[in-house]
């Protein structure tokens, strides 16, 4: 397995790869953006969206490939603000479901923590859903609650579920 950091032109050509990995998580019965029933289109668009971010450099896609194949991602979003320039948020943390419990997930969150120390973005945030698997991986990696939403998202389902949001200071 590695952990890398797609440029801009690299980011286009791992779209398709970002949007079947995406569609692997609501399948899966993940709560990232969608309901069940997602397509790779549906996905792919989402992922192409952020393009620009990409390019532009206010958002790092972080992948963990297996030979060629996309088996985990996460995003560092910086903040565009002028009083943040300290702060990014940490946004799609999946793994393949055929390749969890295997500590890609840990390896995407410390790649993305390095960046953000190397790019002096040290207040991260992120939000996920309470009680979650993830929700246990950020806590092992020191992220601190700040507090719960009730009835935040829906679940693929369409049900109403809480999210938990944490935050990291990296200094």
């Amino acid at each position: 397995m590695r952990i890398e950091a797609l440029d801009a032109a690299s980011y286009d050509e791992a779209i398709e790869g970002l949007a079947t990995l995406l569609v692997d998580a609501v399948d899966g019965g993940a709560s990232v953006n969608f309901l069940d029933g997602a397509s790779v289109a549906d996905t792919a668009a989402w992922w192409a969206a952020r393009s620009d971010a990409v390019a532009s450099g206010m958002t790092t896609v972080f992948v963990a490939r297996d030979g060629g194949r996309i088996v985990g991602s996460t995003l560092l979003e910086r903040s565009r603000n002028p009083n943040s320039p300290h702060r990014a948020e940490i946004g799609k943390v999946i793994v393949h479901r055929s390749m969890r419990r295997q500590g890609l997930g840990r390896a995407l969150m410390l790649a993305a923590e390095e960046r953000a120390r190397a790019d002096g973005r040290w207040m991260l945030v992120l939000d996920t859903v309470t009680g979650s698997p993830a929700a246990a991986l950020y806590e092992s990696l020191g992220w601190l609650t700040v507090g719960t939403i009730p009835d935040y998202a829906l679940d693929t389902a369409g049900e109403p579920e809480a999210a938990t949001y944490y935050y990291k200071d990296l200094r």
